[in-house]
């Protein structure tokens, strides 16, 4: 089986601590226990759901799905795991834009064109994105990214993301995680572990 995910910093795997790539991020604890399988991890850091960074392009979720889906094709499984960047004050965004971002990045992954030349369609999983830690909002670069309204949009994700996906036939996983307490916004290694095995006991059931 072929596993596809699709994510930001906290997919690529980002250590609050020093900048690095975290070597037990929840991808690398997942192929562990599932070493038959293969993993792909597409995680690039500061990726939005449909948004324009005006620092990077190619840093819109829904412009580089079609891309990176024919990249890898065929996909089994597909599990998204966006939205932290959309919280960030620059995009003036609200709870809302993550209904109508998913829906946007949906609809382009399911577009048949992907798959005229005779791959199936992937399962599809949409990953809720890590609460915000409250001690983020102490550290000065989160705080001017995000501010309260930020961790206010984090704080409750699942029935936005949950509106976006419905009828698509894409469930929503809620892990529960709130990131580390360095920065607020990324997941420090206990965080990777309880995405991995809610992650993990999906995958079982394939």
């Amino acid at each position: 089986m072929k596993m596809l995910f699709f994510g930001d910093s906290n997919t690529w795997g980002y250590d609050a601590k020093d900048a690095s790539r975290q070597k037990n991020r929840f991808t690398q604890l997942i192929k562990e226990r599932f070493n038959e399988h293969e993993i792909i991890e597409e995680g690039l850091c500061g990726r939005t759901i449909c948004l324009d960074d005006p620092y990077d392009d190619d840093r819109n979720g829904a412009k580089m799905i079609s891309m990176v889906l024919k990249t890898h094709a065929p996909i089994d499984v597909v599990f998204i795991m966006l939205g932290t960047n959309d919280a960030k004050r620059q995009f003036s965004t609200n709870s809302i834009s993550l209904e109508k971002g998913i829906r946007t990045l949906l609809y382009r992954a399911l577009n048949p064109e992907i798959y005229r030349d005779g791959s199936k369609v992937p399962q599809f999983f949409v990953v809720c994105p890590p609460k915000m830690n409250r001690d983020g909002l102490k550290n000065e670069r989160t705080q001017a990214n995000f501010g309260q309204a930020g961790f206010d949009i984090l704080a409750n994700t699942k029935p936005y993301l949950e509106k976006g996906c419905s009828g698509l036939g894409v469930d929503v996983i809620d892990t529960n995680v709130v990131a580390g307490n360095i920065d607020g916004i990324h997941m420090d290694e206990s965080g990777h572990r309880q995405v991995a095995d809610a992650l993990i006991s999906v995958i079982q059931e394939f």
